[in-house]
């Protein structure tokens, strides 16, 4: 590096800038030293790069930029939702670990159209975008195409994007399975899945092809099987009741909340009669067992998908964008029964995998169902 720095007419830290492409250094000088260091063959040492990170990570990190948080959803308050709250705690926390702050705005804010908000990003030196938005798919930033080639992107809080960014998700696939091997820990034979069919379809049947590979692999476990998913949108009182009636499942896997008061107005016992488990359970959800997504994770994973391409100045949407997926816990709640089986635990994941015919699987559609 010192003799890159003699050749350049620079010091051994410009070289260091340089090499890392870091923007607190002026890009003509970054691409002259770079140019210079390949002409020289420079190459990294590895196992030297690797202590300096260590050594990096030792220290109290210094402030290298600020990236905006963008809320792209209709919905202003939307990091009022608790799941969104836990990201934007998690990107901040993250953040905060590498020296990094963060600004948030809203694409809709009244009389700040994108044009606008987007000479207040350059104005502030902000380089790097994580998108924020509900599950519902929207383009983002219509007609402002020039903001994917101006800037590095990440986003949180859906599972795809219009266009597809770089992300990080909660890993439904696998949390809608482990929902299954819970309920089975615990003693329930005939699991059943209630979820809204439009969620589902967004998240490209995670939720219920996770629930069926579950079924299909414990079918020994499940003597009389699972009940048939009731996948329609909106659910609502009547055809849960119809559904459970037909049915007549343990324990109900859903992201539906209102569940808990519909089984209550049925006079249904829970967890007596029917358990309960939630798939993106919180804190708040104090009458519930069900899946902690961590989502303060997932904010953590997407602001550091971010920091990569700001560290390595790749800007625009790259051609095959990443994905980070994080997996849930299970919480036990008064929704459930105690653990009357404790032996399934080590049977849960030994057991022989036996296919359970595809019609056992089928979504029941109830009269009046909308699909």
């Amino acid at each position: 590096m010192q003799q890159v720095a003699d050749a350049a007419g620079v010091s051994k830290s410009a070289v260091s800038l340089a090499l890392r492409d870091d923007p607190r250094l002026a890009l003509e000088t970054r691409r002259r030293v770079q140019q210079i260091a390949e002409q020289m063959g420079y190459r990294k040492n590895p196992i030297v790069a690797s202590l300096m990170s260590q050594l990096r990570a030792s220290q109290t990190p210094r402030f290298q930029a600020n990236f905006a948080l963008i809320n792209c959803s209709p919905n202003r308050q939307l990091f009022d939702a608790p799941a969104f709250a836990e990201f934007r705690r998690g990107i901040r926390e993250r953040a905060d670990q590498n020296g990094y702050g963060v600004e948030e705005f809203w694409a809709d804010e009244p009389g700040v159209p994108l044009g606008r908000l987007r000479q207040i990003l350059h104005a502030r030196s902000i380089k790097g975008i994580l998108v924020a938005t509900a599950r519902e798919a929207r383009p983002l930033f219509l007609g402002h195409t020039e903001f994917f080639h101006e800037f590095c992107f990440a986003s949180v809080g859906a599972e795809r994007t219009d266009p597809v960014l770089p992300r990080a998700a909660n890993n439904f696939f696998r949390t809608a399975r482990a929902a299954v091997d819970a309920a089975i820990r615990l003693g329930y034979r005939r699991p059943g899945l209630v979820v809204d069919a439009r969620l589902d379809v967004l998240l490209e049947r995670r939720l219920s092809g996770g629930f069926a590979a579950a079924v299909q692999d414990r079918a020994t476990l499940l003597p009389d099987g699972a009940a048939a998913p009731l996948l329609s949108s909106p659910i609502d009182a009547i055809e849960f009741a119809r559904w459970h009636k037909a049915e007549k499942p343990d324990v109900v896997i859903t992201e539906q909340t209102a569940v808990l008061e519909w089984a209550r107005d049925q006079k249904i016992a829970v967890p007596e009669e029917l358990g309960l488990i939630h798939l993106d359970w919180n804190p708040q959800m104090r009458d519930w067992a069900g899946m902690n997504q961590n989502s303060g994770l997932v904010g953590g994973a997407a602001a550091d998908l971010l920091i990569g391409q700001l560290v390595n100045n790749e800007t625009g949407v790259p051609a095959y964008p990443k994905l980070v997926v994080i997996d849930s816990d299970f919480v036990v709640g008064p929704s459930v029964r105690e653990v009357i089986a404790p032996d399934l635990v080590a049977s849960v994941a030994t057991a022989p995998k036996k296919r359970m015919p595809l019609r056992a699987l089928t979504a029941r559609v109830l009269p009046g169902s909308q699909r």
